[in-house]
């Protein structure tokens, strides 16, 4: 099977909401008479799953990444740029995905990704066993100079933080109630919920080694659950209040992961090696993709959700897509002339 074969029976998969490889083989199939349009072919059930684990999946991730280059806004700066860092678990079987034990009897795989909150798209992502700790998973994401990452708490790492500090990188995580440092400087907490504004220095002796220069902390209190939260930054110049700001769009991920999980088939895996599960979530974020550039170029005002609806029910169909965004009438067929039907006689 060629990779565009399987890339178009996989993509089609995703887009129209099959569960399996045999629905995915079977309903692509009976579609065999359209397939010349788009220069693929039939995809049996068993060679779709020997391609899934056989051919490479970072094949896939070249598209990705040709698709992201057309949502990207042209022209911003490094220094304007802020991205979140998280990741999500999918739940798997031990018995079938042994390769991604991590926890006794059970089994998963983790997508670490930067997203972009701006452009409502990951930027980046990697996918590993569940048991790859998100800290070391950070630690190869490619980050921007001069740019700003949010994060939580399971990222916290001084020796990181320091290595994001030297390149002129900003960054906002949750700090540990358990964390040690002296206060060097109290500045007056100015914006709402603002409790503590501190500059401060790591006072014990790893946290010191790791990163040795003085860092902010910053208190707040969620007007909504009276929750206090405790920032740390490296930030100097932006007010305490955006600094809470930057964090709250942490939710922004968050409600990322649960549109590709509620809309995209990432949940449920149609192969169990390794390379047909990494394949699988490149093509749904590759299909993510797809969806946002018809939105965008569309300027409809129909959501990401409605779209996806739209799409699977008319996958197979040879429709402009714009009509179909804007819910326009497709041209009528010229009426014919019935004179041109009958033969006229001298």
């Amino acid at each position: 099977m060629s990779c565009w074969t399987q890339f178009c029976a996989m993509l089609y998969g995703q887009l129209s909401s099959r569960k399996s490889l045999r629905e995915i083989s079977l309903t692509w199939g009976s579609h065999r008479h359209k397939h010349y349009h788009i220069g693929a072919s039939e995809a049996k059930r068993s060679t779709l799953s020997d391609a899934n684990q056989n051919q490479p999946s970072g094949i896939y991730l070249e598209v990705f990444y040709k698709l992201l280059n057309q949502l990207r806004e042209p022209g911003i700066q490094h220094k304007d740029a802020v991205r979140l860092i998280d990741s999500t678990t999918i739940d798997l079987c031990k018995q079938q995905f042994g390769w991604a034990t991590f926890r006794t009897g059970k089994a998963g795989v983790k997508i670490h990704t930067v997203y972009d909150p701006k452009a409502n798209v990951p930027t980046f992502f990697s996918i590993t066993a569940a048991s790859k700790d998100d800290k070391k998973a950070a630690e190869n994401m490619p980050l921007l100079d001069g740019a700003t990452y949010v994060f939580d708490r399971a990222y916290n790492d001084y020796a990181w933080y320091h290595a994001m500090s030297q390149r002129g990188i900003h960054f906002v995580g949750r700090m540990k109630s358990n964390a040690q440092f002296e206060v060097v400087e109290k500045l007056e907490p100015m914006g709402e919920g603002v409790l503590k504004d501190e500059v401060i220095r790591l006072s014990s002796a790893k946290a010191k080694s790791d990163y040795p220069i003085n860092l902010r902390r910053i208190q707040f209190i969620c007007k909504e659950d009276n929750k206090q939260l405790s920032f740390i930054t490296n930030d100097m110049k932006r007010s305490a209040k955006e600094i809470a700001g930057l964090y709250k769009q942490r939710w922004e991920i968050e409600l990322f992961f649960k549109w590709i999980k509620q809309n995209l088939k990432i949940k449920r895996l149609v192969g169990q090696s390794e390379n047909a599960v990494k394949t699988q979530i490149i093509i749904a974020m590759i299909a993510y993709l797809l969806l946002k550039l018809a939105n965008k170029n569309s300027k409809s005002k129909t959501t990401l959700q409605q779209l996806a609806v739209l799409v699977a029910v008319n996958i197979m169909e040879r429709r402009n897509i714009s009509e179909l965004l804007m819910r326009k009438k497709p041209p009528e067929p010229m009426k014919q002339n019935l004179n041109q039907m009958l033969m006229a006689w001298a």
